[in-house]
């Protein structure tokens, strides 16, 4: 199976699609090359006539991991200012507002009644926008931090969604002493599942399924196949 494809489209976010389409992968999963594009702009997201990335899937490293929380304030205004210029280029007004949390730094955008436009259908656009964001980030300071774009606390309520949502699934298998599947997760997903259900005595989690497919299993303790490791 390819590690790596080249794609082209007019912006980033479709090129990048096309090479998740291929690579059968998710954008967390991916590291992006700008190999050419035809017209300036912010790395050709929006605004430009082609662009061409070379996609390539991430080694062992998981993706769930790292963060920026406790940078230094220059960082976050890094962060800030590359947003500013992805937002500008769509012509949103907004404003912004920065969060630190033990995980990760929170970037929420209020923008002016286009919340739908930047979280896109089922986040995706959000997710590119994060993605990308990320990516500058990391090119241009050498660290591979992560920080969570977020958009009129879209984000947040998924998560606070995803927890209460795990509390009671672990209710459940305690009571009914039978396990628990989870659909399809992003790595971020299913590790708040797993950081959600950590400290409860007799319920743990693991994961099953290769790429797209993989999900959480909770379980009650002593389960066998809870040896399957979390990711």
């Amino acid at each position: 199976m390819a590690t790596s494809v080249e794609a082209t489209g007019k912006t980033i976010e479709q090129a990048l699609q096309k090479a998740l389409k291929d690579l059968g992968a998710r954008p967390e999963d991916v590291d992006i090359e700008i190999l050419s594009e035809s017209q300036g702009g912010l790395l050709g997201l929006f605004g430009s006539r082609s662009v061409k990335i070379r996609v390539t899937l991430r080694g062992s490293k998981d993706p769930a991991q790292g963060a920026i929380a406790g940078e230094s304030g220059d960082n976050t205004e890094l962060i800030c200012e590359i947003l500013a210029k992805v937002l500008g280029m769509m012509g949103v007004d907004y404003k912004v507002t920065v969060d630190d949390v033990p995980d990760t730094t929170f970037i929420n955008v209020d923008s002016d009644g286009l919340d739908g436009l930047l979280i896109g259908r089922r986040g995706e656009t959000l997710a590119s926008i994060q993605h990308v964001v990320n990516r500058i980030f990391t090119s241009r300071t050498g660290r591979h931090s992560k920080v969570t774009v977020d958009v009129g606390g879209y984000i947040r309520r998924k998560h606070r969604l995803l927890i209460e949502k795990a509390t009671k699934v672990a209710d459940r298998v305690r009571k009914t002493h039978k396990e628990y599947d989870f659909e399809p997760l992003k790595a971020s997903e299913r590790r708040i599942i797993h950081l959600a259900v950590a400290d409860l005595e007799d319920v743990t989690t693991y994961t099953i399924g290769d790429g797209l497919l993989r999900k959480v299993v909770v379980t009650p303790k002593g389960n066998d196949a809870s040896a399957g490791g979390r990711d």
